[in-house]
């Protein structure tokens, strides 16, 4: 199980890694000193009165949702390469679910050395007014953003690119 969970936290880390720098320059939260999540987010809207939801690209060409996750609205890259949804540690102390110190495993190494995750479960995740139940996550040390993994999005129904726009349609 251990093993399941490096190799999706890996996965998880990877994409940030990758997608962080472009987060933390540019958009049009940088110009004003707003954070990305009050300038940029693509909010998720129903089509037409319909099941399907549709996201908007951001300035730095990435798309972004709000979930609740508790009572909690929590902001997410959508990110379909992560295997598990991934919170910081921040968002993780806010919801309540920060591990215990000791439950962080290294489950990587990179350039600037070890990375640690924790698994955890989250109760519920509501997008959209569906519901998704005990959803495996990880708690990552030194994620810069929650990330919308596979654990939800593999749920949802369709994912599916349309120019600037990402639907989701329920199955």
């Amino acid at each position: 199980m251990v093993n399941r969970f490096v190799v999706i936290a890996l996965g998880a880390v990877a994409a940030t890694a990758a997608i962080a720098p472009r987060l933390s320059t540019g958009g049009a939260g940088a110009a004003t000193g707003e954070s990305i999540y009050t300038a940029d987010i693509a909010k998720a809207k129903r089509q037409g009165g319909g099941d399907e939801l549709v996201l908007q690209r951001d300035d730095t060409g990435q798309f972004y949702l709000t979930a609740t996750i508790g009572h909690e609205d929590v902001t997410f890259l959508v990110d379909t390469g992560a295997d598990l949804v991934a919170l910081t540690e921040e968002t993780a102390e806010r919801l309540g679910v920060l591990p215990a110190e000791d439950r962080f495993l290294p489950l990587m190494k990179t350039a600037s050395g070890t990375g640690y995750g924790a698994p955890i479960m989250l109760d519920s995740v509501e997008i959209g007014g569906a519901t998704y139940r005990q959803v495996e996550a990880v708690v990552m040390k030194g994620l810069a953003t929650d990330l919308m993994g596979q654990s939800v999005l593999g749920r949802v129904g369709a994912l599916e690119m349309t120019g600037d726009s990402m639907v989701i349609r329920p199955s």
